[in-house]
């Protein structure tokens, strides 16, 4: 469903705040990150990892790798398991000690039950701060891609001083503003032979790339039967984002610390850019050149300027 078309030719009444929410969760199904295991390589989840307890006592997956200062990768969807930066989590790896946090329902971290008494920002929120404690560091260094990034902004909304700096790659804005658009900026590069397959994001996953070449390549090493954790996660968690809008917003400003926002040139989530420099002011923005929502999947030149920004965010 297409939530700009899905608002055409109503009264300017007629959708009121709940309706517009139902509707955004719905066009957050078809966008964010919710893609990948991408390359086969990739289907079987890394083994070096351990559990942490959360404060409601829910186990939480850890991978672990490398060694020197510890960065934290968030994935996107929400639900989307988190092979899919495995290639950020192998490049950092050789300088950082690298960390995957599997959000709940996905990975290893597997629930008993998906409902709003097991998922909501604030369980999230708690789940990042028994890693933060675990890790024993006062700040974290958060890089969130897609839905990670919104949740890596959620987390500093709340805990400005527990963040050493962020870094949030073709993350979505802290608003829900960037629904309206994104859809639209991927089906607007669909072409014909993509519309054959069904509704779905099989269908969908050319347009969120520059390269045709390299989404046609991905698209056909990708499993889209494995791309999610558990069901239910993705409508429960955008529709807290969006209730928490304005608080987040209003306390994002308290937040003084780096940031960094690297964005593809043709992400179609690329504007929501210039909304978190709205947020945070001081964030610095890295456009990578000839790049769609993921850079590291792109052609080579684009994966180089992507990592070389990437790293060079984190000195």
């Amino acid at each position: 469903m297409d939530l700009a078309r899905s608002l055409k030719g109503l009264p300017p009444n007629f959708i009121d705040e709940e309706k517009l929410i139902e509707l955004k969760i719905e066009i957050m199904n078809k966008i964010l990150i919710g893609l990948l295991l991408l390359l086969s390589s990739f289907h079987v989840f890394a083994q070096d990892g351990y559990f942490i307890k959360s404060k409601d006592q829910t186990d939480i997956f850890i991978e672990d790798k490398g060694t020197g200062k510890p960065v934290v990768i968030l994935s996107g969807g929400p639900g989307l398991n988190p092979n899919y930066v495995y290639p950020i989590h192998e490049n950092l790896s050789a300088n950082f000690r690298s960390i995957i946090l599997h959000q709940r329902g996905t990975g290893k971290t597997v629930m008993a039950k998906i409902d709003s008494t097991t998922l909501s920002l604030e369980k999230y929120i708690e789940d990042l701060e028994a890693l933060r404690v675990k890790l024993k560091v006062d700040k974290l260094i958060l890089i969130g891609q897609s839905w990670g990034g919104m949740l890596s902004m959620e987390y500093c909304s709340r805990y400005p001083e527990k963040v050493e700096k962020l870094v949030l790659v073709g993350s979505g804005s802290p608003s829900m503003n960037f629904a309206s658009y994104f859809s639209d900026n991927i089906n607007g590069r669909l072409l014909p032979e993509d519309l054959v397959e069904k509704p779905g994001m099989k269908r969908i996953w050319p347009g969120y790339f520059y390269d045709r070449a390299s989404a046609m390549a991905s698209k056909a090493s990708t499993d889209f039967t494995k791309l999610s954790g558990q069901p239910g996660i993705n409508k429960i968690m955008v529709g807290d984002y969006a209730a928490k809008e304005k608080q987040r917003l209003a306390n994002l400003g308290n937040y003084k610390g780096e940031a960094y926002v690297i964005q593809g040139h043709q992400d179609p989530v690329g504007f929501a850019a210039y909304e978190i420099k709205s947020a945070i002011p001081q964030a610095k923005l890295l456009f990578v050149s000839q790049s769609g929502h993921f850079p590291w999947l792109e052609k080579e030149t684009t994966q180089k300027q992507f990592f070389e920004y990437l790293n060079k965010s984190l000195q």
